[in-house]
């Protein structure tokens, strides 16, 4: 769960920076056309404890703790729980500093009027209530008390400081009410409409997946079919080339002339053979002369074919082939 945390973190962010693996990172925005940064320090016990987000330099902001800059009263941070995507966290806090920047705490600010105190004690306990209802009880110290109530020339996400001391109240005391207005809040919209496009974009890759599917399956058969067709053309490749070795050796300059060898040496020996039958009186002279001619005969043409075949071969050697 963990690192499918982080790579939310990449998906729906731009230059996304690893610090330190799987404990820091960084996230860069503009902010009225100057950088900030957002370091996401992630805790032994994330993504069950939520992630602390520094912004650097510290801005100006109802959600940032003015002193060590970090991002406190943030929705999803105020929000958080196991379920929630650290990269939609991330996004939603830097789009709302890149649409309302805010000033640097090493700027002047202006002086502006203070919202009437019912509507920001109001806010503030409308905040309260929005935290209990999730399970987050925050322990307000005096500086974020001060910066609920203290004037502010910052913009305001949420809206509140056009709402009217009833209206506030309702939203304090009616839940129903409470979920509406918070539904309507556009960055809260964004993001739900950024889901909604991710969902349908999901729906149509499955649904083109899905008619995908018997292509894919008849490919595959006639990929099963062409594999067997190889393996039996790689048999017989396998038959046939052991056989031309065979004819090779049978049929090599080499082997021609032992056999031619062997053929003179058998058609001498038949000569000689006559001639003792006829020596021994065992035959007359016609057929002494016969078979005797004969004989000498087949071993004087097979004599010069194998004169003439150790020529050529030595002929070959000299070429080199």
């Amino acid at each position: 769960m963990r690192k499918r945390q982080i790579d939310t973190l990449k998906i729906f962010n731009h230059n996304v920076q690893e610090v330190k693996e799987n404990e820091e990172y960084l996230v860069n925005f503009d902010c009225g056309g100057r950088e900030i940064a957002i370091n996401i320090l992630l805790g032994s016990g994330f993504p069950n404890e939520k992630p602390k987000l520094i912004v650097s330099p510290i801005l100006r902001h109802p959600w940032v703790n003015g002193t060590t800059g970090e991002i406190e009263n943030a929705p999803g941070i105020l929000n958080y729980t196991i379920h929630s995507d650290l990269g939609r966290v991330v996004q939603a806090v830097g789009r709302e500093f890149e649409k309302h920047p805010p000033r640097f705490v090493n700027e002047s600010t202006p002086q502006h009027h203070a919202p009437p105190p019912a509507a920001a004690a109001g806010a503030a306990a409308n905040q309260h209530h929005q935290q209990c209802r999730n399970g987050n009880v925050p322990d307000y110290s005096v500086d974020n008390r001060n910066a609920l109530l203290s004037p502010s020339h910052e913009p305001d996400p949420f809206g509140l400081r056009n709402l009217t001391t009833d209206e506030l109240s309702r939203l304090n005391a009616d839940e129903d009410y409470l979920e509406e207005f918070v539904a309507k809040l556009p960055f809260l919209q964004h993001q739900n409409d950024e889901l909604d496009q991710l969902l349908a974009g999901i729906e149509s890759l499955a649904v083109d997946n899905l008619a995908r599917k018997q292509t894919v399956e008849e490919r595959k058969a006639k990929l099963e079919s062409l594999a067997l067709e190889f393996k039996e053309l790689g048999q017989q490749w396998e038959s046939m080339n052991q056989r031309y070795q065979r004819k090779a050796e049978d049929f090599s300059p080499q082997h021609i002339k032992e056999l031619l060898q062997i053929a003179v040496s058998t058609a001498d020996s038949k000569s000689d053979d006559e001639a003792q039958r006829f020596l021994a009186g065992q035959s007359d002279v016609g057929t002494f002369l016969q078979n005797f001619i004969e004989s000498r005969k087949l071993y004087t043409m097979r004599k010069a074919k194998e004169e003439r075949l150790v020529q050529q071969l030595t002929a070959l050697e000299r070429a080199a082939f």
